[in-house]
């Protein structure tokens, strides 16, 4: 897990599998005090310390296990758990002797918080640096945030914290995240010989009395209209569905404006409060099984999911909902695929192509119902899927209807809306649009056992 070497300049190398960093493991957290303490058992005699990753780290089955038991109830025993690693960290961070992080290849997630927490970075020129914790529906922890703002500005660190994306070696310099980039492996070595000799020993910015947040603070005039605007703006992106987004900038503003320990608290609330949350665990739950499942056979079933959702959309249409007013309640619904009106039923039932819906102002309960009913008849096209067969079983229902289909990932996918709503409310609801709008909408007698076929996310 972590390999401890000194040389004889008295350099001790920690050599880390990435893949297994994680601020809520317990084991991790004992591996790393024990390394600490030998460390600070050197005092004066430690000349620095070299961390380096061996592998690329993506979440790790463990990890996922871990936060999907996660229950509200466990927020408080969460935030001990992120405030010892922390503490960890800060202890690294503060070392005394200098702490430098020598990087190569993709450096993600909680690999790159650890890295972070050391006050010289430098990569070799093919590193990558990724926080992909919002694509799994959660807000990066352990420390990761708060530095990345604190090294880089609110507003650089935007796109590697809100969207994900990555950072080659020349952004990830021009974002503050990395202090020099060496060509090889023998100028990465010299460039870390250097940092060490360095003295007094590095310290972080933020540690500094004369810090000040690169591109301004939140008050700042350049930031104001940016801050004004990105709330705005990211509930157009994200429909209101999505909480680890809103969360990461809410973490990021209101840490930038306090001391890095009140920062640390105010990202490691936010971690825990959507680590619980329901759309957290179904995104989770199906980046896990993007890697484990095999590929789904999704062409009938995906034609079927279609066809009800493009028909539902153009009875919307015959009951006099303009066009543009279905596209937007099936966005509000969370569908990334615009409905099909090309044809129009009439009166009976027939398709009549390029007809023209009458246009008529439609209240939001209107819309939220037109909404409800794109969504409810996919699944609907899903559990009699299962039920002849087309599709094998819930899971890669689920990853067919969002990867292939435009279903929402936010509630799990086509099947997993059932459990994002809970069993309860799922009938209740599709019991209320089979009487008001059909018997399409009707439940089959086993559609529970359906719901749980083959593999479960």
């Amino acid at each position: 897990m972590i390999h401890y070497h000194t040389s004889e300049r008295r350099v001790v190398t920690l050599r880390i599998d990435a893949g297994a960093v994680n601020p809520l493991s317990h084991l991790f957290q004992r591996e790393l005090e024990a390394q600490l303490v030998k460390l600070e058992a050197q005092g004066g005699q430690l000349a620095g310390v070299v961390v380096r990753f061996d592998k690329p780290a993506p979440a790790g089955e463990h990890e996922f296990d871990h936060l999907l038991a996660l229950t509200p109830d466990q927020a408080g025993a969460c935030m001990r758990t992120l405030g010892a690693y922390q503490g960890l960290l800060r202890r690294l961070e503060l070392l005394g002797a200098p702490v430098v992080a020598a990087l190569s290849g993709a450096v993600e997630g909680h690999a790159l918080g650890l890295a972070l927490a050391c006050p010289r970075r430098l990569a070799l020129a093919d590193v990558v640096l990724r926080m992909p914790q919002v694509s799994q529906g959660l807000v990066p922890s352990g420390g990761a945030l708060a530095r990345a703002v604190r090294a880089s500005g609110l507003q650089a660190a935007l796109p590697l914290l809100m969207d994900g994306l990555p950072l080659d070696a020349a952004q990830a310099l021009q974002a503050g995240l990395l202090h020099a980039i060496a060509a090889d492996e023998d100028a990465l070595a010299q460039l870390a010989q250097g940092a060490i000799e360095t003295r007094p020993a590095p310290r972080q910015p933020w540690d500094q009395a004369q810090y000040r947040m690169p591109g301004g603070a939140p008050s700042a005039p350049q930031l104001q209209t940016l801050l004004q605007v990105a709330p705005a703006m990211l509930r157009q992106k994200t429909g209101g569905h999505y909480p680890a987004p809103e969360a990461i900038l809410c973490a990021m503003v209101e840490g930038a404006q306090v001391d890095f320990a009140s920062a640390l608290l105010i990202e490691s609330r936010y971690f825990c409060q959507v680590a619980t949350g329901a759309v957290a665990k179904n995104l989770m739950r199906l980046k896990r099984q993007q890697r484990l499942l095999p590929a789904p056979q999704a062409g009938p079933f995906c034609a079927a999911l279609l066809a009800a959702y493009h028909a539902e959309a153009r009875l919307l249409a015959a009951e006099g909902l303009a066009p543009a007013l279905i596209a937007n309640a099936a966005g509000a619904a969370g569908m990334r695929l615009a409905p099909a009106l090309a044809a129009t039923p009439d009166a009976g039932g027939h398709g009549t192509e390029g007809a023209a819906a009458p246009v008529t102002a439609a209240a939001p309960a209107a819309l939220a119902d037109a909404g409800t009913r794109l969504l409810q008849i996919q699944c609907m096209a899903a559990l009699a899927a299962l039920e002849s067969g087309a599709v094998a079983s819930a899971a890669q229902a689920d990853l067919a209807s969002i990867a292939l289909c435009g279903f929402p990932s936010f509630c799990g996918g086509v099947i997993g809306l059932i459990g994002h709503l809970g069993e309860a409310a799922f009938e209740t609801r599709a019991n209320a649009l089979a009487a008001a709008h059909g018997t399409r909408f009707k439940l089959p007698s086993a559609w529970r056992a359906l719901a749980r076929t083959g593999e479960s996310l």
